[in-house]
């Protein structure tokens, strides 16, 4: 109930409509948030809206990318691949396997772009520096080290919210 008050308190605060792809949204205490089959949030972040609403546009970046992008993924993936190799993909540097890390650059970088317009650049940036030390630690160090490159990346491939 706290989770589902707090999305849509959120919800309320912010436009959220371009950033939400798929309105079946699933709320298990135990589970690690994930986007597929069903956008699954955790009770991680209860305390902390920033950090809760960067996991929800985060799980929605899944959907923008499967959804919208499906046929560019893997021209996506090459680019990703080739402009950023040998990213460490094990945990917690990566998500633990390859190419879901590297597409993890692409939905990390849409989170980073959608926070900034949902709450400033400086809690969003504040949001990836946090997240940079808790997990996906290679990936959000990308985005923090290579931000323009990425973003270029994307814009290649007509990616975005």
């Amino acid at each position: 109930e706290q989770r589902k008050e707090q999305v849509e308190r959120l919800a309320k605060k912010y436009d959220l409509a371009k950033y939400t792809i798929t309105r079946d949204i699933a709320i298990d205490r135990g589970a690690i948030n994930h986007s597929m089959p069903v956008l699954t949030l955790n009770l991680r972040f209860l305390d902390n809206d920033d950090l809760a609403l960067s996991a929800y546009v985060h799980e929605q970046g899944h959907w923008l990318l499967v959804e919208r992008y499906r046929a560019e993924n893997p021209q996506l993936f090459d680019d990703l691949q080739r402009n950023f190799p040998g990213l460490d993909y094990r945990m917690p540097q990566g998500d633990g396997e390859l190419r879901s890390s590297y597409f993890h650059i692409a939905v990390c970088m849409l989170e980073w772009q959608a926070m900034e317009e949902l709450a400033g650049a400086q809690r969003a940036r504040k949001v990836i520096e946090w997240k940079q030390r808790d997990h996906y630690t290679a990936i959000y160090a990308i985005l923090l080290q290579h931000r323009e490159q990425v973003e270029a990346v994307l814009n290649r491939h007509g990616v975005k919210w």
